[in-house]
């Protein structure tokens, strides 16, 4: 076992988290805006670029492991992308927000910065993340970075909303020009989560080679069809990908929902504001106390729980006719359940991580953790698809009285439908991760017989 990390490094080790939220935040929040207000694109032509990045952002999940996995930098295998990738990804994402000629030049310069940038941010995001399990070997320390990850998650996600919006009006306003209110808080944005990345990799400068081979070292190199195969040899893996994909459903439908249920299932628009402040907050509350949690019952049980948690809260929001302040309650409670895990599952992968190499022999270190990254991009997609289907299936129209059919079907979507996937993905992963027991116990055996 190595010696044990320094507490810089543990507690700062969600540093580039922090950058990165309120980097990509200006994306999630108003990339569409951007393109349709901003620029005064045409909507079809805008609903092409959306249609184009999302499908590159879903394919670019495989390929940025395998870049990963195959590749070994001077500086250290992951860490070097911590040094490369942000600066890189920073001018790609300026492209992106940059307004340049006529509409059909600034629907390709934002597909260009968007697709390349994407497999950019890939890249070091899970380089990042795999720093998790090749720094320390020890299970207290994993869940440790993992936590303070969560933590500065929910403190980048907070801080955007406090002052994004009203930095991009700010600048807007001083520049007589929203394109250029975007691409100056896009360029401020970029130079924080560079520094932020930056400041990681010089923490942990001696630590450069922990858990892989120096460039220097020759090692026999996996092909891509056996990176690929590592996938179906792990069946932990694969239930906390399913699990963690119904989480992500569930966040993002609440998220996006969120504004219809306030207007015509709650009458309560006004209410929004402080329902999503409040979430960031219980996120922020639930990284904290993650670890505590995870020592006292172990990262499984944890995540499981907490899941549960967030199942009851939509299903009870479903069964239940509640007051706005009931709802509020009920759901900042559930929400538990998302932030709870948010701040256990990098560790969680990193235990995926070595079950492959003791089932295999191998270690697909890169391509694993770089898959953290599928449930969010596949449950952003569900997501669109239920908001789609909910709104359509009740012929909605802007500012349309509340019929029946528009309640139920909302309810419907922000409740039941996330509920309903979650379950699959809980069963699923309780059934597969026991095969992680068999790693433990092999473990424990090995132990006895050296004593």
């Amino acid at each position: 076992m190595a010696e044990k990390l320094k507490k810089r490094v543990i507690y700062l080790y969600g540093l580039p988290s922090f950058g990165f939220q309120i980097f990509i935040y200006v994306e999630l929040m108003f990339f569409s805006a951007f393109l349709t207000d901003a620029i005064k694109m045409p909507v079809a032509l805008a609903g092409s670029v959306l249609m184009i990045t999302s499908i590159f952002d879903l394919l670019w999940v495989p390929v940025a492991g395998i870049i990963l996995q195959k590749s070994n930098l001077k500086w250290g295998k992951f860490r070097s992308w911590l040094l490369i990738g942000p600066p890189v990804a920073a001018m790609l994402y300026i492209l992106q927000f940059l307004k340049i000629g006529d509409s059909m030049t600034n629907a390709i310069t934002a597909c260009l910065g968007f697709i390349i940038g994407h497999l950019v941010f890939d890249v070091f995001y899970s380089a990042h993340i795999a720093m998790n399990s090749a720094l320390s070997d020890n299970v207290d320390e994993r869940v440790k970075m993992s936590a303070n990850r969560g933590i500065f998650n929910a403190l980048g996600s907070l801080t955007f909303s406090y002052v994004g919006v009203k930095a991009i009006q700010a600048a807007g306003s001083i520049t007589n020009d929203p394109a250029w209110g975007y691409t100056t808080v896009v360029i401020l944005v970029a130079l924080i989560m560079v520094l932020c990345y930056w400041i990681f990799f010089y923490l942990t400068k001696e630590y450069a080679f922990r858990g892989t081979v120096p460039k220097s070292q020759k090692k026999e190199s996996m092909s891509i069809p056996e990176i690929l195969q590592q996938l179906f040899q792990n069946p932990p893996l694969i239930g906390l990908l399913l699990i963690d994909l119904g989480r992500y459903v569930g966040k993002y439908v609440v998220l996006g929902l969120s504004f219809y249920y306030f207007k015509y299932v709650l009458d309560d628009l006004p209410g929004m504001a402080i329902f999503m402040t409040g979430l960031t907050m219980v996120i922020l509350i639930s990284a904290t106390l993650a670890t505590t949690v995870s020592k006292k019952i172990g990262p499984h049980k944890a995540y499981i729980g907490a899941l549960c948690i967030f199942i009851a809260g939509l299903l009870i929001t479903w069964l239940v006719p509640m007051s706005p302040t009931a709802f509020k309650i009920v759901m900042l409670v559930s929400f538990v359940g998302y932030g709870l895990p948010d701040s256990l599952v990098v560790a969680m992968y990193a235990s995926c991580v070595d079950y492959g190499e003791w089932r295999t022999g191998k270690n697909v270190r890169g391509f694993i953790m770089a898959l953290l990254t599928t449930p969010i991009k596949v449950g952003n997609f569900i997501k669109s698809v239920i908001i789609t289907t909910v709104l359509a299936s009740a012929g909605y129209i802007a500012d349309m009285s509340p019929t029946p059919q528009l309640i139920q079907g909302i309810k419907n979507g922000f409740c039941l439908y996330p509920a309903l996937v979650m379950i699959f993905g809980l069963i699923v992963f309780i059934v597969l991760s026991r095969k992680m027991k068999d790693m433990e116990n092999d473990i424990v055996a090995k132990k006895l017989k050296e004593v």
